[in-house]
């Protein structure tokens, strides 16, 4: 009797608009798409503007527009500026003047990147929350399995929101391991909940500090744990609606199961949230290049926005297949 396992079939599908979506592969690829014409503009404007004692030479913008460059085709710091010298030399721009190295590591600190501002733009999001390790440095895990560790690896967790219509991230935290996916998605919604209908989370987010964040207005979809009791009012004051959704879910499931409940509330969505993990993983790696935290979130940021360009280049348009 053969005891090996039996593989699941998964399930296939193919791609409706694979002419569009491949354009927009390759549309991935065009300069262009970071150096509009705004911001060569500007650029022309500072080099030939005469420099004043102590004046910041370069916008956040031209600074974040070398980092995407940097990012998007794989490039270090150093690399980054010569790419950036020898480009306006093709282009006949050879006046625009490229930073050194060090300016853009020291600017990376602190640039303002915004990602999105749908959470407060008045939008009825259905968005999802879940986290992520990315690797700072270390050694490999053949290396560590084969011959033991030198060097303890060390690692950030990388909390991402997204919309669960359209992909988009949203917002994104980089924390260390210290930190649980609750407390940093508390503090990721905190004041930016009034535009949103519902919550996907696993059952890292059942927390009630969490749950209360979230409010009354919003449809929780977090899956309780099996041991979870219902919540009773106490003294005279009444239950808030937070808890009343939880009480619910575990009364459901005590009824019907955890697969039913999760069948029933469309809980299954919030995997599109590992989607762009893996899409993120896939591009950029699992690694950080930088090695202090400001610029390492900082880098994130730009790596999500970068994600977020490509979903408004084109994304593919898939149906499953029997």
């Amino acid at each position: 009797m053969s005891t090996s396992p039996i593989t699941q079939i998964k399930d296939k599908y193919k791609i409706k608009n694979w002419q569009a979506y491949n354009k927009s592969l390759c549309q991935r690829g065009s300069l262009t798409l970071w150096l509009d014409e705004s911001i060569m503009e500007e650029w022309d404007h500072l080099s030939r503007k005469k420099k004043e004692v102590g004046e910041q030479t370069y916008s956040d913008s031209i600074i974040q527009c070398c980092l995407l460059l940097k990012i998007n085709y794989r490039l270090r710091l150093r690399q980054s500026t010569g790419f950036m010298a020898s480009l306006f030399l093709l282009m006949g721009k050879s006046h625009l003047a490229v930073r050194d190295y060090t300016t853009l590591c020291r600017r990376q600190k602190n640039l303002p990147v915004e990602i999105q501002n749908r959470l407060e733009s008045g939008e009825n999001l259905e968005i999802a929350i879940d986290s992520t390790g990315l690797k700072v440095y270390g050694e490999g895990e053949w290396k560590v399995r084969k011959h033991g560790w030198s060097k303890h690896r060390t690692w950030r967790k990388l909390h991402v929101c997204i919309d669960l219509v359209s992909q988009e991230i949203l917002s994104v935290e980089l924390t260390g391991n210290e930190e649980d996916d609750a407390s940093v998605g508390s503090k990721m919604l905190e004041g930016k909940t009034g535009h949103i209908h519902s919550f996907h989370g696993d059952g890292a987010y059942d927390k009630f500090g969490f749950r209360e964040v979230l409010g009354s207005g919003i449809e929780q979809i977090i899956p309780p744990p099996k041991n979870a009791v219902i919540q009773k009012a106490k003294s005279k004051k009444p239950l808030p609606n937070y808890l009343i959704q939880r009480n619910r879910a575990v009364e459901y499931i005590n009824k019907h199961g955890s697969k039913s409940w999760k069948e029933e509330n469309g809980y299954h969505r919030r995997s599109l949230n590992e989607v762009v993990m893996f899409r993120y993983k896939t591009i950029f790696g699992g690694e950080l290049d930088a090695r202090t935290l400001k610029n390492q979130k900082t880098e994130v940021k730009l790596k999500c926005l970068t994600l977020n360009k490509f979903i408004g280049i084109g994304m593919p348009d898939a149906y499953k297949v029997s």
